[in-house]
């Protein structure tokens, strides 16, 4: 018998989708006011709503990794991929390494990712 959680489709609730909205209204927010420290709590917090978002919509796994890979590789394309797991890399990067710098354009790159793969996902 396996341990291995299905995958059961599911939404996002009306009251879902506005926390979305508002966090990601947040997370804008925080880009625009420009620091360093504020561009690593915007990439900590689009990763968060990455993993609500996925626990939502009922991709099984006890951390947002193993979320990731549980959704279907035939039902987004490889660009969805590559954006989701670049951008979850560099927050790996500022949790794991201290000394970890981010600039402007690296922090806005890595937020169009993230709004990349929430458009995917039919979320924004």
């Amino acid at each position: 018998m396996s341990s291995k959680k299905p995958y059961i489709q599911r939404g996002l609730s009306s009251g879902d989708e506005q926390i979305v909205k508002n966090k990601w209204l947040e997370i804008e927010e925080l880009v625009k006011l420009g620091s360093p420290s504020r561009f690593k709590t915007a990439i900590l917090e689009a990763d968060k709503l990455l993993d609500f978002v996925l626990k939502k919509l009922g991709y099984p796994g006890k951390n947002l990794g193993e979320r990731m890979k549980a959704i279907p590789r035939e039902k987004y394309s490889r660009g969805f991929f590559d954006n989701m797991w670049e951008a979850h890399k560099v927050r790996n990067e500022i949790v794991h390494n201290v000394s970890y710098e981010i600039h402007s354009a690296m922090a806005r790159d890595v937020i169009e990712k993230f709004r990349f793969v929430f458009k995917t996902l039919k979320i924004l």
